[in-house]
């Protein structure tokens, strides 16, 4: 997309985009509304996981999109911070969980899958640079994220459910956006141009 792009250019987009995981990038709390392992993962079936149950863990419609966006862009990472009381949870789904290149987004290289469906997948994992997925404050988990990725907090994004949440931007200089209903794109749009204003005019 060509605001990133732009953005990109200019030197003007986050260099860490921290998503939170839970009513963030899907409409689930992993501890509280799963029924827990074994989580099984169809290739052919991308951005969608089963607990063993068989409910369905599926990522809100958009969130594939941003994320093919940021890592179309040649600078930033991306990192997940969840407070999470089912950490292995979250880790395996994330682990499992097939993320597909669409064919309008072949700038974006993913390898191909062996399915016989001939999907391209990788899982969300692997488009995932950081994670931070334990119980404890959203603070611990930043401050984890600038010791392992070296990237300032004025330099993050972070994208939550949970307007409490805003004490990284309070405390640390991180940029965060609150997200009521879910990751859309255009509230990810918004949320980098208004990134790029405040660093203009900080």
């Amino acid at each position: 997309m060509e605001i990133l792009n732009e953005l990109s250019k200019d030197k003007l987009l986050p260099s860490l985009f921290v998503f939170d995981i839970d009513y963030t990038l899907w409409p689930i709390w992993i501890d509280t509304h799963v029924s827990g392992p074994p989580f099984k993962a169809d290739p052919s079936n991308p951005h969608c996981v089963k607990d063993r149950h068989g409910k369905l863990i599926k990522l809100y419609s958009e969130v594939p999109e941003i994320f093919r966006l940021i890592k179309n862009c040649s600078r930033p990472h991306i990192a997940v911070a969840s407070r999470t009381h089912e950490p292995e949870w979250a880790r395996k789904v994330l682990s499992i969980m097939p993320f597909s290149a669409s064919k309008d987004c072949d700038s974006v290289k993913f390898p191909a899958s062996n399915s016989s469906k001939g999907v391209n997948y990788r899982s969300l994992a692997d488009i995932i640079d950081y994670d931070e997925i334990y119980p404890g404050s959203k603070l611990k988990h930043f401050r984890s994220l600038h010791k392992k990725s070296g990237t300032p907090y004025y330099e993050m994004i972070f994208f939550d459910d949970e307007i409490r949440n805003n004490e990284v931007e309070q405390e640390l200089g991180v940029h965060f956006v609150y997200v009521p209903k879910g990751m859309t794109l255009n509230l990810f749009l918004t949320a980098i141009k208004d990134f790029a204003k405040k660093r203009k005019n900080p």
